[in-house]
């Protein structure tokens, strides 16, 4: 059978190898082929086979969507950062993290392009709040938008549930969210981002890291969607902040109070504690909103913190032993997966860390021809003979195919 050809474009090609810092006969070495046949994928003379493309993306670090980009981009803008660090966490991205924060990048510029062309509308929500707005005023409008009814995630079974009832409304709002950091080469750990947000007027994505506890995950979706309402994207691992000292702190601290809000509405919360009997005990009182509301017991200790039922002191010192007993429950949601599913099939964590939006519409381009085989190929990181397998569980239906069009 004969190899499938990458479709790349050349004079990209040759813009990450120089943004690598590889002369010919270095990236030549590094793949395998001649100096003779990289110079002819980045004069358009040959197309490298996809597996060709695959290796000079990893000898790059590049991500492969890269190398199907209309034009070299304007390298990829740093996110603002808006973390506060725990001790001994290096303010320098790891490599994993830079890694898919390109990625990420340079499948939003693509998918961009694609919308505008094909003459979507631009999205009329990004931007449309303001650190002006009240939290309850915006947490109720960033509802609105999205269709969130709390009554129904309230009478989701799990948090797992819920968290998926939310991202299945947020994706029909044309957001695009990606779960992801949990495969072995690229392992991005909650201290270091919990998760960010790329702003884009078409193609919006926001990335959560699957390490996290699932209350943890739906807590930083809210909170990345405030960040794009407010259109400040950037980077978050959210750490309690007590006393803002910076512009950004103080942007965080109201996306945490806007998020809390969301998840919580306050007029239900003010209800639910009344409910909770006095002579409880005031950790078995958190307990029982977490599970009700389906949010961790953080985001319920802030709410108490913002209605001053609690003092400071007493919100950090509960943030510590919740942050404590989090790895304990990230290891039983791990194994109850397990136990009800297996081992997980490996091209639903693709599917999951491509997000089902953005894989339903690079699966529909090229059934509608729009697209080739290989560049699909290369946007969702998949073999083509895996597609099929994809595109059903998406529930999509899979068009013939072989030679990439």
């Amino acid at each position: 059978m004969e190899r499938i050809k990458a479709k790349i474009t050349p004079k990209v090609m040759e813009w990450t190898r120089e943004k690598s810092g590889y002369s010919l006969e270095d990236a030549a070495r590094k793949i395998g082929r001649s100096p003779e046949e990289i110079r002819a994928w980045e004069t358009g003379e040959l197309k490298p086979t996809l597996a060709q493309a695959c290796l000079a993306s990893k000898v790059y670090k590049r991500p492969l969507s890269v190398f199907f980009l209309p034009e070299p981009p304007k390298d990829f803008d740093t996110l603002r950062d808006f973390r506060t660090l725990p001790q001994g966490v290096p303010e320098e991205y790891s490599p994993e993290l830079s890694f898919l924060i390109r990625r990420l990048q340079s499948r939003q510029q693509w998918l961009s392009e694609f919308l505008e062309t094909e003459e979507y509308e631009p999205l009329d929500f990004i931007g449309s709040g303001s650190l002006s707005d009240t939290p309850i005023e915006l947490a109720e409008k960033i509802r609105k938008k999205l269709g969130i009814e709390t009554s129904k995630i309230i009478s989701c079974r799990t948090r797992e549930e819920a968290l998926q009832l939310w991202i299945g409304h947020v994706e029909e709002n044309s957001i695009f969210v990606c779960q992801g950091g949990n495969l072995r080469w690229e392992k991005i750990h909650v201290e270091e981002a919990r998760g960010f947000v790329l702003a884009d007027n078409y193609a919006p994505f926001i990335f959560i890291n699957a390490q996290d506890a699932k209350a943890a995950q739906l807590f930083t979706l809210a909170h990345e969607l405030v960040h794009l309402w407010i259109n400040e994207p950037g980077l978050s691992n959210r750490e309690p902040i007590i006393r803002p000292t910076s512009d950004t702190e103080r942007i965080e601290i109201f996306c945490n109070r806007v998020s809390a809000e969301m998840l919580v509405p306050e007029n239900l919360f003010a209800k639910r504690w009344q409910v909770e009997h006095k002579e409880k005990p005031l950790l078995e009182k958190i307990n029982s909103l977490s599970i009700y509301f389906k949010v961790s017991r953080e985001v319920v200790a802030r709410k108490l913190l913002d209605q001053r039922i609690i003092t400071q002191s007493k919100y950090l010192e509960l943030v510590k032993v919740f942050r404590k007993e989090l790895m304990d429950l990230k290891e039983r949601e791990k194994k109850e997966r397990e136990k009800r599913e297996g081992f997980p099939d490996p091209h639903r964590i693709k599917l999951m860390n491509n997000g089902i939006a953005f894989t339903r519409i690079i699966l529909s381009a090229y059934k509608s021809g729009e697209i080739s085989g290989s560049e699909t190929s290369g946007l969702l990181e998949i073999k083509l003979n895996f597609l099929p397998k994809v595109a059903r569980f998406v529930g999509l239906p899979f068009p013939r195919w072989g030679e990439a069009r």
